[in-house]
């Protein structure tokens, strides 16, 4: 981290050197092992080259040929060594041999690859052997996609040995890349299917997974930049709220195929009245925001949802302001203690994959899905749910009349953004055009992207927007809600329906002090490592000796870190930076700086553990 980006780019374009030299003269006396240890090594330096001109922004240097050049007969002379798959004969090949699997990776991995960082993805392995030799060859990111069958004990087995992840839909795919706390600026996919016109169409189903997954990774990273320390104190300080709670995997509906999903645009207040004649024929999720304008019109809704974790002192005064209970109440975790002191008969929690060790400790199964905002949360819920038809009103996803809310939108929660924030113009429910903002255009597009998924997996699912004055979204039927309730029937259609909760689901107070003792525990060791790198490094005299102590604290850091997922959170953006995650590229801190940081996070979230 201390090292000039100018430095690291002389002395990694000197390592590269001297891989040429030796590739150069050891290519026709040595065995295929070294020349291909060596030929990936050049991979991973050019890849770290190429990083470091990014960071530097020297106007001087703008890419890998201004710092290095190796002689064309030499990159000629790689190219037809990991080209010699092509002329493998037809009996040898077979994914279930280490030597046909290493030809495969000489061939199909780039130029420039970082083994640390960048992703590949295996589609349908037949055995553990092409994992086995990625993994032998220092590939350290692997996502195992199943789509047929199940994978086999032996895959699982050594999935879990070396932490690669597994995923057997699309979904998860795109969920698993968004989540991924490395920069990933490449993505391979390797098939290991015999008929290649599934081939060609895995490897465009996974490309459209990882393209949508990245794009959520950024907003996800810009979001917990924002939010992650109070997402992460506020997770220590709800888990004792979570005892008599229910878990989202609990919740069963039955008797009813309509769900309509209400959210706070302007068009809610011309549609609002509508909804009360058919609340009992239909499953009406809504935003908390939007609750006000419910209940002004004598609506209950049979869930409201909450995900943002607002300050302490909206949330803390909102239990005042509800004038009588909700029916079922869906927190994610991560939101202020004061959301769960709102009256409801039932209230429901999830927490997103992100918090691996609590869904370790605790035996609970991750929110299923990963998405930019509460509309689109009820969207993925209603369809996790299987309703047939759903239906959006005052998903506006643009500015109406000079508003961004339905009147009454704000009363119990505050705006968080201001006209002039919407200057894009995009196509509009009329036909027109409309002007959103960028958070909101992403949100369009991620809506799109999930309509496409799922019309290849539910034919019978109806997704319609009657958000009327708001966004066109493709993917979508656009209609009126009249024209929604007439097409559905629903104000002469008799339901009988049902909200109910499978078998409780008990956390007991006892593992909840066990893991908040664990936590304490493992904060007060990360601190006291971070103090002796930072009393190390901001020694005047640097020494090798010195050098190599830090290295070894920070891989016990490393270590413990590994154990919880709440520093990772909290410490998103400073985390971003080194990783690459981040939307801004720019030199990182120094050991000091870094770590200076680590003690004070991890002092606030052993103060959030002890209560």
């Amino acid at each position: 981290m201390n090292s000039l980006p100018n430095f690291k780019i002389e002395k990694l374009s000197e390592k590269l050197a001297e891989i040429d030299s030796e590739i150069t003269k050891n290519f026709d006396t040595i065995e295929d092992n070294y020349i291909r240890a060596l030929i990936d090594r050049r991979r991973h330096f050019l890849a770290l080259l190429g990083r470091e001109i990014l960071a530097s922004g020297d106007q001087h240097i703008s890419e890998i040929s201004d710092v290095y050049k190796p002689r064309p007969e030499l990159d000629q002379s790689i190219c037809c060594w990991c080209n010699r798959i092509k002329t493998l004969k037809i009996q040898n090949i077979s994914f279930e041999c280490s030597v046909f699997c290493n030809l495969l990776l000489d061939h199909t991995l780039p130029t420039s690859w970082n083994f640390d960082d960048d992703l590949m993805v295996i589609h349908q392995p037949i055995s553990t052997d092409i994992l086995e030799v990625a993994k032998e060859r220092n590939q350290k990111h692997i996502i195992i996609y199943v789509t047929e069958g199940t994978p086999s004990s032996e895959i699982i087995d050594l999935a879990k040995l070396h932490k690669f992840f597994v995923c057997t839909s699309i979904e998860s795919l795109e969920r698993t890349v968004s989540l991924l706390q490395v920069s990933a600026q490449q993505v391979i996919s390797i098939s290991c299917e015999s008929n290649q016109a599934n081939v060609l169409e895995a490897k465009a189903a996974i490309a459209d997974a990882v393209n949508a997954g990245k794009r959520t990774r950024t907003e996800n990273t810009a979001t917990v930049s924002r939010f992650g320390k109070s997402w992460a104190t506020n997770t220590l300080k709800n888990l004792r709220c979570l005892q008599g709670s229910k878990n989202l995997h609990q919740l069963k509906i039955s008797g009813v195929e309509d769900a309509i999903i209400v959210a706070s645009g302007p068009s809610l207040n011309k549609n609002v009245a509508k909804l009360r004649e058919i609340q009992d024929s239909v499953f009406i999720v809504s935003a908390l925001r939007s609750l006000p304008v419910l209940n002004s019109e004598g609506i209950e809704p049979d869930l409201i949802i909450q995900l943002d974790a607002e300050d302490e002192k909206t949330a803390q005064e909102l239990s005042s302001n509800i004038s009588r209970p909700v029916k079922n109440l869906l927190l994610e975790g991560t939101v202020d203690s004061g959301f769960f002191k709102i009256p409801a008969n039932n209230i429901i929690w999830s927490f997103p994959q992100h918090f691996f060790d609590i869904h370790d400790t605790f035996g609970t199964k991750p929110t299923p899905f990963n998405v930019p905002s509460v509309s689109i949360y009820a969207l993925s819920l209603c369809q996790f749910l299987r309703f047939k038809n759903i239906c959006f009103i005052g998903q506006d996803l643009a500015a109406s009349c000079g508003k961004q809310y339905a009147d009454g939108a704000t009363d119990l929660l505050p705006a968080h953004a201001n006209m002039s924030m919407f200057q894009i113009e995009v196509p509009g429910f009329f036909g027109d055009t409309v002007l959103t903002r960028n958070s909101y255009q992403y949100q369009i597009k991620r809506c799109s992207e999930i309509a496409r998924e799922w019309e290849q997996q539910q034919l019978e699912l109806n997704l319609v927007n009657a958000t009327e004055g708001g966004a066109y979204i493709s993917g979508f039927n656009h209609m009126t809600l009249d024209e929604f309730i007439e097409q559905r029937r629903l104000r002469t259609i008799h339901t009988h329906k049902s909200i109910d909760f499978s078998s409780n689901f008990v956390i007991t107070a006892d593992r909840i002090d066990c893991y908040l003792q664990s936590i304490n525990n493992t904060m007060t060791r990360i601190s006291n490592i971070a103090d002796m790198i930072v009393k190390l490094d901001k020694q005047t005299e640097k020494t090798h000796g010195i050098d190599k102590k830090i290295k070894k604290l920070t891989r016990k850091f490393q270590d413990a870190n590994d154990t919880t997922s709440l520093l990772q959170i909290a410490m998103q953006e400073s985390i971003a930076h080194v990783l690459g995650t981040s939307r801004k590229v720019e030199s990182v801190d120094t050991y000091a700086q870094f770590f200076e940081k680590v003690k004070s996070t991890a002092s606030l979230l052993r103060a959030a553990a002890k209560g």
